[in-house]
Formats: structure tokens, sequence, C-alpha cells
């Protein structure tokens, strides 16, 4: 796309499942991925005549949380609205949402893009009920296509979160979408795994020529007698790649209209994940098309200095502050402290580890470095393998400290450390039992490793020849055949300086 020509409008709107046990307006368990179709179902959810919602009161706090993180303002006093239109799974011929009176108002969302801080201000956080899920079959027989529908998901909290029209490139939209997901999971508001459709992402984009538009009171108008171009709005994209590829996808199409003369109308379009590109569904409606009105059934909803407390206490630090505490009291690079504040419960496990009584009496800042070097490097390398099945959860601090201390004692080398963490883990044995089955102690004095390491030169002819002719490298060989002759025993670098001082 011409930059110099055009610019990128997005804006996003983002839906959460919340983690509630139960659905937002009735009893039924709210937990719905993979469960037997249609067996956590009732009236209310069905929208069979007669039903009465009752809202849950924990999916509220959650909602008011999220607007709390992001610092909007919390409505004292908001209300509930159906939103009308027809749709297979919205069984009641509307949604109870929220329209003109949310529980959070505005509020920003900040991320880091390459060291520069991006901040994008959002419209709103509303409460609302999720639908019905449609599951698409095929005929094996006779071919013919067909549409059945699971109510489990109809009726599960949702909170919306929508941006204001402030995203300007397909990768700030990710940013911004990642920082959510990161947020909903620190404050434990949603796990927001997006392939069990926790968390989805519907983003409006606009192509519009430059100097034809202004912002005012966060709204796009034209500037003069420009029309401004419309929106397009992109359906329930169920990864954060996809927001990047469908946003760059439109933007190109659009452009190429743009180019052409054509005219753009506004739309609804889905993704197609396999062929990377959007597909029209339907013109675009607006609110009015909705029928908007109070909800009868649900009188107006107060929040009062007690509930808003509450919600206050279940506030926790961010990652955003978490980075900026982790690099200025334990001295980290901003790279180990942004991969140890990903996720709360690598942070968390982070502090406690360091602040174990085992590790107390070695130098602080060596702790620091030590503790963050085995959590980036072994113990991620052991939770990113899905198929082992294992978590931060599989790992216990004070096993991990005990392991640390030994390898700074010098009784055990790196590598049986790491086969210790891998059978603690997998197995959840002790340290000390570890230890106890087998000779592990780590040999690190010359007087011990010198008979082994001129036995290694003299099986090694090669080698040696090797690295007396220049290739050093040769070293790292010696060094492992010692590594095999004691088991795993042998300190590297007592071993490479001992090799080296009888190869001179």
């Amino acid at each position: 796309m011409n930059t110099k020509k055009y610019d990128v409008i997005v804006g996003l709107e983002i839906h959460v499942e919340t983690k509630t046990k139960s659905k937002m307006f009735c009893s039924c368990n709210a937990e719905h991925f993979e469960k037997e179709s249609n067996s956590q179902v009732c009236p209310v959810c069905l929208g069979l005549p007669g039903a009465l919602p009752v809202p849950n009161k924990h999916a509220i706090e959650l909602c008011v949380l999220a607007g709390m993180a992001f610092n909007s303002e919390i409505q004292t006093l908001s209300k509930f609205d159906r939103k009308h239109y027809f749709y297979p799974d919205l069984p009641k011929g509307y949604q109870i949402s929220q329209y003109d009176v949310p529980f959070c108002v505005g509020g920003q969302v900040v991320f880091n893009d390459n060291g520069t801080q991006i901040t994008v201000n959002l419209e709103r956080i509303h409460q609302e009920e999720d639908v019905a899920k449609l599951v698409h079959k095929k005929d094996l027989t006779t071919g013919k296509e067909y549409t059945l529908i699971d109510f489990n998901k109809s009726g599960v909290p949702l909170i919306e979160i929508v941006s204001k029209p402030e995203i300007s490139s397909a990768k700030h939209a990710k940013l911004f979408a990642d920082k959510i997901r990161q947020t909903m999971r620190y404050l434990n508001i949603s796990d927001a795994d997006m392939e069990k459709g926790q968390m989805r992402c519907e983003p409006n984009i606009s192509v519009q020529s430059k100097g034809s538009w202004k912002y005012v009171d966060g709204r796009i108008l034209p500037v003069g007698d420009h029309e401004l171009n419309a929106q397009v709005e992109v359906k329930n994209l169920g990864s954060i790649s996809a927001i990047e590829e469908a946003i760059e996808f439109e933007v190109e199409r659009l452009t190429s209209k743009l180019e052409k003369g054509e005219q753009i109308r506004k739309q609804t379009r889905g993704w197609d994940p396999e062929k990377k590109e959007t597909y029209f569904q339907r013109y675009k409606e607006t609110s009015a098309d909705y029928r908007y009105f109070p909800e009868p059934d649900i009188p107006p909803v107060f929040l009062d200095d007690k509930f808003i407390s509450n919600v206050k206490s279940m506030l926790v630090e961010l990652a955003s502050d978490r980075i900026d505490r982790f690099i200025n009291k334990y001295s980290l690079s901003e790279y180990d402290a942004k991969q140890l504040t990903e996720k709360r419960e690598f942070a968390d496990f982070y502090e406690n580890l360091i602040k174990d009584e085992k590790l107390k009496d070695f130098n602080q800042g060596e702790i620091y470095k030590k503790c963050a070097n085995w959590i980036i490097g072994p113990i991620f390398s052991l939770t990113g393998h899905a198929e082992d099945d294992l978590t931060i959860k599989s790992f216990k601090v004070a096993e991990v400290a005990a392991l640390i201390k030994l390898v700074l004692e010098k009784k055990i080398n790196s590598n049986t450390a790491k086969e210790f963490l891998e059978k603690h883990a997998t197995e959840q044995k002790s340290i000390e039992d570890l230890m106890n089955t087998g000779n592990h102690k780590q040999i690190s004095s010359h007087e011990d490793l010198e008979e082994i390491a001129k036995k290694v030169i003299k099986n090694n002819q090669k080698a040696v020849s090797d690295y007396k002719s220049g290739k050093t490298a040769s070293i790292g060989f010696l060094v492992g055949q010692m590594m095999k002759e004691t088991q795993g025993r042998a300190e590297p670098q007592t071993a490479k300086k001992l090799l080296e001082g009888l190869l001179k």
C-alpha cells in the first residue's frame, strides 16, 4: 500500500468469555468446551417463553475488573439492553447486552512496539451473553451439507472490549490483542484460549485518503467536502496471527478498489484461514437495525462502594509494571524481564524461587540472574512441548532451589542438573532422592581429572593434532570425551582448562 497516499484506520472489538462457574443469566455450567452437545442447558439459555434471566454477580465483577485494569470510568448506575437480530444461534431472537450505559466507559490499552510506547483509547467495556455454537456437517451418503446447533455455549458470560478507531496498522492490532489477552490471564478474568473460543476478535478496517479525515471526540469525521470510505468488519477471528493476516489482506483489497475508483460499501466479511483471505457475508448493520431497548426483565444495576472496593482488591500487578520492577529491583535485562513476566505464573514462580531459604547465603545478584536463566532456559524448554503435558505447576519451587544450590556449590554440573529437573517434573521425584540414586557428584579437582584427561588425549590423537594445528573447536570434542569417561560428572570448565594445559 502507498503509505504516502492512504491511511489505515482500525478499530478492534474483542469478545472474552469470563471465568465463572455458571452462565450469565442462569445456573447452567459455563464450561462448555468439548462437553456433550446440549447437555448444559435450561429454559433460560434456550430462550423458552416465560424464562426469566438473573444476572451473574461474579461475571459483572470480572467485567468491572477489566475496566479497572485499563483505567476505564466505572459506571455506578448501569443497565442491560436487548439487542435484536435473527440468527439460528440466538434462540430468543435477541441478545442481552449493554448499549448506552455500559459498566465501563473509556480507558486505554498501552503496549510496546520495538521500544515505542503506543496508547490506544477504548470506547467501552460492556457485559453481554454469548450465543450458541453452530456445528456444520456433511451427509456422507448424499453429500448434502447441514447445520446443527449446540446450546451449551449459549448464555456464557462475555465481556466486549471496544477500541476507538485509533489503530494504524495490522501489527499494532496484533499487539493490542496480545495485551488484552495477557491482561485477561494475569487477572484471572479468562484463560483467553482462542482455540477454545474463549477470545474472539473483530477488526473494523477502513482505508482513507491522506487528509480526508480527522478525529473529533474519538470519532472519524470528514475534512471539508471529502466523503469517508466505508469500514469493513471481519468477524470472529480465532487467533492472534489471524488478526494481522486478515487486516493486511483487507487493506490490500480495499486499496486496490480505491485505486480502480470502485465504491466501498460498509459490510461484514468472514476469514478463511486456509486460503488466507476474507469473503463477503452481508452488508453491515447499524445500531438502529438492532432495535436496542432496556431489558425489561432486569432492573437497572447499581454498583455500590462495597462492590467497587471488592473488585479493586482483585487487581494485581500487571506485566508492564512487573517488567519495570524486575529490571530495577533485580537488575535483569529487559529481555529477561519480558520473558519472565509474559505469564503471571512464571513471574510468580521466579519471585518465589529467588526468595527461597536455600539460596539466601549466595550473592543475591548472582541468584537473580541464575534463577532467571533456569526458568527462561530449561523450564521454558520443558513446558514448551505440548506432548509432555508439563506446566509450571509440574515444578516445585523448593526443589528447583535445591537444584540450583547444588550447581552453585559445584556438587553437580549443569547437564546432570537438567536431567534432574526433567525427572523431577515428569516423575515428581525430589532432588535429594535423585542425588541418592547413583553417583552424580561432580568431579572438579585437577587431581581427580588429570589421569582421565591424559587417557582422552592418548586415545584421540586426530583431535589433538587438529587442535595443535589451530582448529581450537576440537577442544570441545575432547571435553565431551572426558564427560563420557566420567559419565557426565566432570566439571566442563575445569576439564577444558586441564586439557588446554596438557596440550601446550
